[in-house]
C-alpha cells in the first residue's frame, strides 16, 4: 500500500491545475506522438496510437480515475447480486454515437463479445461468463459460473486494449483479426477522415453532442469536457524537429521529449518538460515462439543472458541511474512484482562474461546458425536504441543476426505475420506500463494461450492455469505465492524478457492548461489552450 500512495500522490502533483473557470472551446493543439497511427481498430492491434486515437473517439463502460479507483463512465449505475454471479448494468442516458444513433445495450454486447475474442482480460472473463445479454434498449446483464473480483477492473483498464464501445452494426459480423472499417464512436471526439493524411496528420474535431459526466474529469473517467476546437497529430519523426517546433511555438505537446535535448528544452522558455505519468514504462522483448529456433525453449532461456539490460538502459536514457534493472515480469515496484527464476537476465556480471554465458547456452541448446530476424522501430525512443544492443550481443554471441529497420507502423503490421524462416521474424521491443505488466491475468504479452496469444504466440498449459487461479483468488498471501509461480513458470518458457524500466518525461507548451496525467495513454479532453 506504500507504493501505492506513492504513486498516487505522485500522479496527483503531476495534475496541471485545469481551467478555472469554463470557457467556450477555442483554438487547435497540435501534438506529436511517438509514432504513426496506421489502423483504427484498438481491438484489431495493441499499437499505442491506435489506443490514443480509441480514446478520442470512443467510450468505455467504466475508468480508472486519478486514484485508480474503478469508477462507472457510460454507465450511469449498476447492481451486484447478493451472490456475485449477477451483474446488471443501466447505461446512461443521451449517449450517442457521431452518426447521431443511440448507444444502446446491443451495442455493448457486440462490443464486449468481439473485444473477449482478442484481448487477455476479455478472454479471462470468457472462462466465468455463463451468459451475456441485452435486457431492453439501457439495461445489460452478465451472468457469471462463479465471482471474478476482477470483472469492472477489466471494462475499465486502460491499458493494452480496453474495451471501447462501437456501433454494433459495424462489428457484429466481424472477428479480432477483422478491422472496423471507420471510426464512428461515441466519444469527446470525432475524426475527421477527409483530413487524415497517412504520415504527416491525423486531425480531430470536438464532438458537440458529447454530453460528459458531471464530476470533474480525473485519470480517464469523470466528465470529458472538450476545450478545443481541433487536435492534430503531427508526424515529425525527427527528435531536432521536434525540440525545435515546440521551441518555435507550432506545436504544443512532444510524448517523447528527445533525450539529448532534454537539458536544452528544460531552458527553453515557455517549455514545460515532465513525465506524463511518474512510475515509469516496461521495456518488454518479444521473442517469436512459432518462427526456428525460438521454437526451442532452451534457446530462448539462452537468450537471457544477453539481455544486457545496463547498456540498454545507458542507450536509451544516456545515465544508467535514470533506468531500474528489473526481471520481473510484473513490474518492479507493483504488488505482484517478483523476479525469481530472472537471475541471468538481471546478472550483474560484465557484458563478456554474459555473452560467453549466453554463446554456451546457445551451444547446448542446440543452436546451428539460423538467421534471426530483429525488427527495429527507428521512430521508438526505448527500442530502437536498446534493439540495437541487443543485436550487437546477439552478434558476439555467435548468432547470425538480422536487424531490418522500419517505423513502428510498419512493424505493428509485420509483427502479425506468422510466416516461418525469412518471410517472418524472430524479435521485436516495445514498452508496456505502468499498470499493464503488474496484472498477471491481463496484461497481454503474459498470456500464453497458444493461436489466442499477442503476437508471439507462445503456448504453455500450466502458464494459463496460474494466470486463471490468480483471478480467481481473493486471499492476498494466496495470490502473491501464486503471482511468484506464475514469474517462475513466465521465465522457464520465456513468454517474454523485460529489458529494463524507464521514465520519460514529455514536453509542452505552458499555455496548456488541464493536462491529466493518466496511466497507458494519452489524452487531451480537460485541456484549453492560452493564447
Amino acid at each position: 500500500m506504500a507504493i501505492r500512495r506513492v504513486l498516487l500522490a505522485a500522479a496527483a502533483a503531476l495534475l496541471l491545475a485545469a481551467p478555472a473557470t469554463a470557457q467556450e472551446p477555442r483554438g487547435t493543439l497540435r501534438a506529436v506522438l511517438n509514432g504513426e497511427l496506421r489502423s483504427l481498430d484498438p481491438v484489431w492491434t495493441t499499437a499505442t496510437q491506435t489506443r490514443y486515437h480509441a480514446f478520442m473517439v470512443y467510450d468505455t463502460l467504466f475508468g480508472l480515475d486519478s486514484e485508480l479507483r474503478v469508477q462507472p463512465q457510460m454507465v450511469e449505475r449498476y447492481e451486484v447480486s447478493p451472490d456475485n454471479l449477477i451483474y446488471t448494468f443501466t447505461l446512461r442516458d443521451g449517449l450517442r454515437f457521431h452518426d447521431g444513433a443511440a448507444v444502446t445495450a446491443e451495442d455493448v454486447v457486440a462490443s464486449w463479445r468481439r473485444w473477449a475474442l482478442t484481448d487477455a482480460a476479455g478472454q479471462s472473463i470468457n472462462g466465468f461468463l455463463s451468459a451475456l445479454e441485452a435486457v431492453d434498449a439501457r439495461t445489460f446483464r452478465a451472468t457469471l459460473k462463479e465471482p471474478m473480483g476482477q470483472l469492472l477492473f477489466a471494462l475499465a483498464k486502460p491499458m493494452a486494449m480496453p474495451m471501447f464501445i462501437m456501433p454494433a452494426r459495424l462489428i457484429r459480423d466481424l472477428t479480432g483479426q477483422q478491422q472496423v472499417p471507420d471510426a464512428t464512436g461515441s466519444g469527446p471526439f470525432r475524426l475527421l477522415r477527409d483530413q487524415w493524411v497517412p504520415g504527416s496528420r491525423v486531425t480531430y474535431a470536438r464532438n458537440p453532442d458529447y454530453v460528459p459526466r458531471a464530476e470533474p474529469a480525473s485519470g480517464n473517467a469523470g466528465g470529458k469536457r472538450v476545450r478545443v476546437e481541433r487536435v492534430e497529430w503531427l508526424t515529425l519523426p525527427d527528435p531536432a524537429t521536434q525540440a525545435a517546433a515546440l521551441q518555435r511555438n507550432e506545436i504544443d505537446f512532444v510524448e517523447t521529449a528527445p533525450l539529448d535535448l532534454v537539458p536544452l528544452l528544460r531552458r527553453a522558455p515557455g517549455v514545460v518538460v515532465r513525465p506524463v505519468w511518474p512510475t515509469g514504462t516496461q521495456g518488454i522483448l518479444r521473442l517469436n515462439h512459432l518462427n526456428p529456433p525460438f521454437d526451442n525453449p532452451a534457446i530462448r532461456r539462452a537468450i537471457q543472458h544477453l539481455v544486457l539490460q545496463p547498456d540498454m538502459i545507458q542507450a536509451v536514457l544516456g545515465d544508467p541511474a535514470q533506468g531500474q534493472i528489473c526481471g520481473a515480469l510484473l513490474i518492479c515496484g507493483s504488488p505482484s512484482g517478483s523476479e525469481h527464476g530472472a537471475e541471468a537476465l538481471t546478472s550483474r556480471d560484465p557484458a563478456e562474461v554474459r555473452i560467453r554465458r549466453g554463446r554456451e547456452a546457445l551451444q547446448a541448446a542446440g543452436y546451428r546458425g539460423e538467421p534471426i530476424i530483429v525488427l527495429q522501430p527507428t521512430d521508438q525512443v526505448p527500442g530502437t536504441a536498446a534493439t540495437l544492443v541487443f543485436a550487437d550481443a546477439l552478434r558476439r554471441a555467435g548468432m547470425n543476426v538480422d536487424v531490418q529497420a522500419m517505423d513502428w507502423a510498419t512493424l505493428v503490421t509485420r509483427r502479425a505475420s506468422r510466416e516461418p524462416g525469412a518471410r517472418g521474424w524472430h524479435t521485436f521491443m516495445t514498452t508496456g506500463g505502468p499498470m499493464g505488466p503488474s496484472n498477471a491475468a491481463f496484461h497481454i504479452p503474459m498470456s500464453a494461450a497458444c493461436d489466442r496469444a499477442w503476437f508471439g504466440w507462445p503456448c504453455d498449459e500450466q502458464l494459463e492455469r496460474l494466470r486463471a487461479a490468480w483471478v480467481r483468488e481473493t486471499d492476498p498471501t494466496r495470490a502473491r505465492a501464486l503471482a511468484e509461480d506464475i514469474q517462475r513458470r513466465g521465465m522457464e518458457i520465456t513468454v517474454y524478457l523485460p529489458f529494463g524500466q524507464f521514465i520519460l518525461p514529455a514536453a509542452w507548451r505552458d499555455s496548456l492548461d488541464g493536462l491529466l496525467s493518466v496511466p497507458e495513454t494519452v489524452v487531451f479532453w480537460n485541456v484549453a489552450k492560452r493564447g
